[in-house]
């Protein structure tokens, strides 16, 4: 049945408006002749009666339910609530009630059945069939034969969507299951690589701990690197500076030497000039010893010798050349 649209589907696949189907008068299928009595009879079993139900777990036999996506069957929430855990276990949604034929939603938590039975002999209840449109048949009643056929089409109709339900779940179970075994497989991996990653971490953090040490050994270093350069630093300002002095001392003591070469460069001149005034004085001296030994031996022999006189002062003195390094001309002494 389809609310939305009011369109019934029967088993033999022909699909009509309710409206329409209620004013069919026969018992099988307005388009094939269709009809599900046979099956629905045979279904009953030989004897016209069914065996006694009992719930799967407790073995009771009131307020029973019957599961409609496997068949199991259970007791009610009030009892022991046997059909309420096996929900809860297999996750099978709808339940049927044995005595009523209501059908328990357990996901929705309500009654999904369609089917109108009467409480005293659990038949369906007559539908009177709709005044609009009708011809000749409008004062009757839907007969009971079409009544127990829609039925029981209908309970067919029911039987198919729940099984065609529970393949559903048993398909998204099985998904599960496989979700669930590559969810271990997947946790396994995890597991491993967790441990793997823990062997890693704890490689790094040892690492990180060595290299912490390290650090802290590279930082003393640097603090001792960075005092020794800074007292580098204050010695090369010192040397620096005191470089800069001794260059201008040098500077100034090359003035002075310069100036002390240009001395004595004229020193060396003067006494070069000395030297010879010294050589000049000493041929002149030289001269002079000569001239006053000459005077000397000239008075001797003007004593000894008076005759001489006129010889001596008409003679003249000659004076050889001196060992100086100049040549000069002798003196003519009278």
């Amino acid at each position: 049945m389809d609310e939305t649209t009011g369109l019934l589907t029967i088993l033999c696949q022909h699909v009509f408006h309710c409206a329409c189907l209620e004013k069919w008068r026969g018992s099988g299928c307005p388009v094939c002749r269709y009809t599900q009595n046979d099956a629905f009879t045979s279904s009953r079993g030989l004897s016209g009666e069914s065996p006694d139900n009992e719930c799967s777990v407790c073995g009771s036999t009131q307020n029973l339910w019957i599961c409609l996506i496997c068949g199991a069957i259970g007791c009610g929430r009030y009892d022991s609530a046997h059909a309420f855990a096996h929900y809860e276990a297999t996750s099978h949604t709808y339940a049927m009630d044995v005595v009523t034929q209501h059908v328990w939603d357990y996901a929705g938590d309500g009654y999904v059945h369609r089917l109108i039975q009467n409480k005293k002999d659990g038949k369906l209840v007559d539908m009177p069939a709709s005044t609009h449109g009708m011809t000749g048949y409008a004062n009757d009643t839907v007969p009971r034969e079409k009544l127990d056929n829609m039925g029981v089409e209908y309970a067919y109709l029911l039987t198919s969507q729940l099984e065609s339900q529970r393949a559903y779940f048993e398909e998204q179970l099985e998904r599960a299951v496989d979700k669930a075994a590559k969810a271990a497989y997947s946790a396994d991996e995890a597991s491993r690589g967790v441990a793997t990653l823990s062997t890693k971490f704890e490689s790094l953090t040892l690492q990180y701990t060595e290299s912490q040490d390290t650090i802290a050994s590279l930082t003393r270093d640097l603090d001792r690197t960075r005092a020794k350069m800074s007292s580098a630093t204050d010695l090369a300002r010192k040397l620096s500076k005191q470089y800069k002095e001794e260059q201008t001392i040098n500077e100034s003591l090359l003035e002075r030497i310069k100036h002390i070469e240009a001395k004595a460069a004229e020193l060396e001149i003067r006494a070069k000039q000395m030297e010879e005034q010294k050589a000049e004085l000493e041929d002149q001296n030289r001269d002079l010893s000569f001239f006053i030994s000459g005077q000397e031996k000239l008075r001797e022999m003007e004593g000894e010798e008076g005759l001489l006189e006129g010889e001596v002062e008409g003679g003249t003195v000659e004076v050889g050349e001196g060992k100086g390094k100049g040549r000069r001309r002798g003196r003519k002494k009278g």
